[in-house]
This record gives structure tokens, C-alpha cells and sequence, in this order.
């Protein structure tokens, strides 16, 4: 009886590019572009520009910091929710809590990362929290990063 051999199909990913883990689109949705290493090729215009693996975390963080609970339709409890609690006077007893609720809110809904220290640093001059967060990441080596933020009563950046 003849038999068939399909060899071809045990590498099927063995050609794709496997460095990025993680990819998430850049929360200022920036229009993208392709890297043609073609000769006289122009670059193609892809649809939205996307960041991948620690530029997709820290997008996850910065929605996770950003978002009250009760603004995901699909997930009602996603998010840290500051309330009114930006527009009071900056205080040390306020920088302990938000502190709490980051760590909180990252370790609930953030599995990816490994919380190592959140560090709050009120900033009463200009009414805004320093925010210092050291992560690591077990799928990247334990690769520990740390990163700035400012949050006050505009949002929450990355200062990176």
C-alpha cells in the first residue's frame, strides 16, 4: 500500500521570526511601516504600529494604572480605580496607598511580570506622584527592569 510523507509540515515555524513574545499596539495608535531590505523597494504602510514585548507590558501596566474599575464592559473589575484621590493634596499616607493598589492591581491582572518593588514618591510642588516600579519578567531570563512614571491628575506616563 502506498504511504504519503509529509515531512514539510513538521518545521512549519521553523522560518518565523520568534523574537517577539508579546506584541500589543502603541497606545498612541502611530501608523506603522514595514522594513523592506529589497533594492529600490519603498516601505509599505501597515495598518497601526505595534510595540512588542516590554513595550507591550508596560502598555498592559499603564491600562491596568489608567483604568477605573467598571470602564471594561467585558471585565467591570479591571483596573485601579484613584478616584478623586489625584485631586486631593498630595500626601505620604496617600503615596502608601496608591502604592498598595498598584502592587495589587499589577499582581491581579498582570501575570507576565513579577513584582520586585513599588516606590511611591509624593511630589506636593507639582501635585503629581513619582512612581518607580521594578519588575522582572520570568519569560525573558528573569530580565529585571525598572521604570518611572508620573501620575497626577492628567493620567499616568512612563517617563522611559
Amino acid at each position: 500500500m502506498p504511504s504519503i510523507n509529509l515531512d514539510i509540515l513538521t518545521n512549519v515555524n521553523a522560518e518565523r521570526n520568534n523574537t517577539n513574545v508579546y506584541t500589543d499596539l502603541t497606545l498612541d495608535l502611530a501608523i506603522g511601516s514595514t522594513a523592506n531590505n529589497q533594492l529600490y523597494k519603498e516601505q509599505q504602510i501597515l495598518d497601526i504600529q505595534a510595540d512588542t514585548n516590554l513595550g507591550a507590558i508596560y502598555n498592559s501596566i499603564s491600562n491596568i494604572i489608567t483604568t477605573n474599575p467598571g470602564q471594561k464592559p467585558l471585565n467591570p473589575l479591571f483596573g485601579i480605580g484613584f478616584g478623586d484621590m489625584l485631586f486631593l493634596p498630595v500626601t505620604d499616607s496617600r503615596a502608601l496607598s496608591i502604592g498598595n493598589a498598584i502592587y495589587q492591581g499589577i499582581q491581579r491582572y498582570e501575570p507576565r511580570v513579577t513584582i520586585l518593588n513599588v516606590n511611591v514618591t509624593p511630589d506636593s510642588d507639582n501635585q503629581q506622584y513619582i512612581i518607580t516600579l521594578s519588575i522582572s519578567v520570568p519569560r525573558f531570563s528573569s530580565q529585571q527592569v525598572t521604570v518611572v512614571g508620573v501620575l497626577d491628575k492628567a493620567g499616568f506616563y512612563f517617563n522611559n
